[in-house]
């Protein structure tokens, strides 16, 4: 029987799970709401989660959803404390 429970382990997984299939970039943008290029630039400069298949200029991207998901949440989750630590200092 398994059943499926969510631990605090599973939570910090970096790693997809098994049965995730990764998608292109288009599909990537499209999840991110922002431009393929945008989404191959930033995955090339290490920004957000992604993997190159193939070498040199002409290469392709695949993304999981599920890494792209855990980034956004963090980078939304930043920019909101960003904003909180900002409201509490005063400008001397």
């Amino acid at each position: 029987m398994s059943t499926n429970i969510i631990t605090a382990a599973n939570m910090q997984r970096k790693v997809p799970q098994a049965s995730e299939r990764p998608v292109s970039a288009k599909v990537a943008a499209d999840f991110l709401q922002m431009h393929v290029r945008s989404i191959t630039r930033l995955a090339g400069a290490g920004h957000i989660p992604g993997h190159p298949i193939g070498y040199g200029q002409r290469k392709k991207w695949r993304f999981y959803i599920s890494e792209l998901d855990e980034w956004l949440r963090a980078q939304i989750c930043s920019e909101a404390s960003r904003r909180r630590q900002g409201k509490g200092e005063q400008v001397a």
